[in-house]
């Protein structure tokens, strides 16, 4: 009873530090409602946007608009007064200029519009049928109708084209303010030169003020070969007549003869379904009864039921690694045999026999990697499962971005039809990477060029909880011939001066994106800056932070790819988690042994038991270390494996305690967290 009562007058304490203003219903206040149209179509409308930082209206300009002949729509009086100059509704006017100040007014209300200008890129303006982004921001999954028009070098592409379709996309990305979306066609076309499809991706980069991580990626996969990235154009977003930012309008990723060029199975299924909705079927899977499990099912599987199967049912297959949580929400895919997550992306609507087909070759080829000696229980090697050569690509374009994702979303294989190798293609996501200097992870910050960080990485099963399944790219790291491999990749990247020419590519890229850079960093306040100038000044430094990282994490790697690299893997040995070594070594250098929770979230005991240090060998036989202790690297590859013992009765008793008031901490975060969002 005394706690209750403490909880509540600390409740109250805090009521009485809110202001009652805070409370209390806003005030309407008198609004600005100002259009322009910059170009000859009347599908490209744009309204000044209210930005709630300094008070002012602000009219983002696209790129080849003729300011001195923008013709105004407004509301709210018979005259709109800019400076000296009275308009009416409808003229066209030289009174807004770019990178100007104006005090405004209609009827009784002043307003100050600042004009921004684009410049260097296409726009894009999207109108929906409803006019308002409200249902499509109600959920992810809402489609609307909309048209699309886009310009570019001042001419007009595409005059009102209809949409089929305008929806959210993303995952964590979906839930911040700047939001990104898939458009579809109900036809397949070109749209600003790329080649003709009917899904298209607007990638918002909220989490990039740079704008320049995917590109990078892309290029620097062009660059080492791997197959089918993403076409792509910077371009300026205008949705309803409001100013979205700079956006990355690119390919899906998905099977075709301009995307991932193999053989289309999702054909092959409608052609043996000819009168069947397919989207319509039910859904089965490896349960009890054709249940749908979870992904924390070990080898279950999940499917369509298809009346009629494909005659060939090898491919093609294209997969994603994915997130425990968000596999659930996925139609088609597998769980691996060691817990890792995969969807079938296409077919999305695949058949029992496909996943079937597909799930066996993984859990074959994952088998093989798990292996110390690279071999399978049938004898077969990796390389007999997987393109080595692509997959030690990617993992080293991974590695070099420090790409938080890796191995666990966004991750793509292919299969193709009759094939025997999956291939690691096309490359995405790549926002939190390339030197993001605000994220961290596990307790690295990714921004740090020194550390390993993806051959180390086990898949995560949730946000914040670990599982005891590594990723393919740690799989395969661990074995010295891979290792190889990939310092040949390496060597011969930095042959060709690579790095040089990633730095060259976004030098350029970012000169030709600093207008629009500069307003996208205005409109979603990226810098807390108000001039232009100082939002192009802060636009160029973050793009040298990138850049710098770059050269900076090529000679560390130059250091872990060399001849002489060691690695120190800390093995759970029956616990749960993960701990790594994050600093990049050599044979001959003496490191200090870390505690189980000195990386990541730590290794969990298996039950009943406690941590009783490392050793050399699994079963306690070899040389053992203690947390703090110094080990000198002798060999390419050291492992040292966690020990177990039964707990004793006082620390069981002092584990129960600590998990009690674990509990009862957890619960107060948590009603202070809903306490605190009622008043967001």
């Amino acid at each position: 009873m005394k706690l209750c009562k403490k909880l509540l007058s600390v409740l109250l304490a805090m009521l009485m530090l809110i202001p009652m203003a805070a409370l209390l219903p806003a005030q309407a206040a008198s609004t600005l409602d100002l259009r322009v149209t910059p170009f000859s179509s009347d599908k490209t409308v744009i309204k000044a946007w209210y930005n709630k930082n300094d008070g002012s209206y602000d009219l983002f300009l696209p790129a080849d608009a003729d300011a001195s002949a923008l013709k105004v729509n407004f509301t709210g009086g018979d005259t709109l007064t800019v400076g000296d100059v009275t308009l009416h509704d409808g003229d066209v006017t030289d009174a807004f200029a770019a990178d100007e100040s104006y005090a405004v007014s209609v009827g009784e209300n002043s307003f100050t519009v600042k004009c921004y200008q684009s410049a260097n890129i296409p726009s894009v303006y999207i109108q929906t049928e409803s006019g308002s982004l409200d249902y499509i921001h109600a959920n992810k999954e809402n489609k609307e109708k909309a048209v699309i028009t886009t310009v570019e070098n001042g001419e007009i592409d595409l005059d009102g084209a209809a949409l089929k379709q305008m929806k959210g996309r993303g995952n964590a990305t979906w839930g911040l303010s700047k939001k990104p979306y898939n458009i579809k066609f109900d036809k397949k076309t070109k749209l600003l030169g790329m080649p003709k499809a009917k899904k298209w991706t607007l990638l918002a980069s909220y989490l990039d003020s740079s704008l320049l991580r995917n590109p990078t990626a892309w290029e620097m996969a062009n660059l080492l070969g791997l197959a089918f990235s993403s076409e792509y154009r910077h371009v300026d977003l205008y949705v309803n007549g409001a100013y979205l930012g700079n956006y990355i309008l690119c390919e899906s990723v998905e099977i075709g003869s301009d995307r991932v060029d193999i053989h289309d199975l999702s054909k092959d299924n409608e052609s043996a379904n000819p009168d069947v909705d397919i989207e319509s079927l039910p859904a089965s899977g490896t349960g009890a009864d054709g249940a749908v499990q979870s992904a924390s099912v070990k080898g279950s599987r999940k499917w369509v039921s298809l009346p009629n199967e494909p005659e060939n049912v090898t491919g093609g297959y294209l997969l994603e690694c994915e997130f425990g949580e968000r596999y659930n929400n996925e139609i088609s895919g597998f769980v691996s045999n060691a817990g890792q997550c995969v969807v079938v992306k296409e077919p999305e609507y695949a058949s029992e026999a496909e996943v079937a087909y597909v799930s066996a070759f993984w859990n074959a080829a994952e088998a093989a990697l798990l292996s110390p000696t690279g071999y399978n229980a049938e004898g077969k090697h990796y390389s007999e499962y997987f393109d080595v050569p692509m997959l030690a690509k990617m993992y080293l374009l991974e590695e070099f971005a420090i790409d938080v994702d890796a191995g666990q979303s966004s991750c793509y294989f292919y299969l193709d039809r009759d094939a025997d190798k999956f291939v690691a293609s096309p490359v995405w996501d790549f926002d939190h990477a390339m030197g993001d200097p605000y994220d961290a992870r596990y307790g690295l910050r990714i921004g740090d060029p020194s550390i390993w960080y993806v051959n180390s990485l086990n898949y995560t099963n949730s946000w914040g909880g670990a599982s005891n399944t590594p990723t393919v790219f740690r799989l395969a790291y661990r074995h010295e011939d891979f290792r190889d491999v990939v310092s040949a990749a390496w060597q011969a990247f930095n042959d060709a001066d690579g790095v040089a020419q990633l730095t060259a590519f976004e030098d350029a890229l970012a000169s030709r994106l600093s207008a629009s850079g500069a307003m996208n960093a205005i409109r979603w306040n990226h810098f807390s800056a108000a001039a232009f100038s100082d939002n192009q000044a802060a636009y160029a430094n973050m793009v040298q932070t990138g850049t710098h990282f770059q050269t900076q994490r090529a000679q560390y790697l130059n250091k872990g790819f060399s001849a002489d690299a060691a690695m120190i893997y800390y093995d759970n040995n029956g616990g749960a988690g993960l701990v790594f070594e994050p600093s990049i070594t050599l044979i001959g250098d003496t490191v200090t042994v870390l505690n189980t929770d000195a990386r990541r979230e730590g290794i969990a005991a298996p039950n009943g038991q406690t941590f009783d240090g490392w050793n050399t060998a699994p079963d306690g036989s070899g040389t053992a270390y203690q947390p703090g202790d110094q080990i000198t690297l002798t060999a390419r590859t050291t492992t040292l494996y966690a020990q177990w013992r039964p707990m004793t009765t006082g620390e069981t008793i002092k584990e129960k305690n600590r998990s009690f008031w674990q509990k009862i901490k957890d619960f107060f975060v948590k009603m202070w967290k809903a306490f605190v969002s009622i008043f967001e």
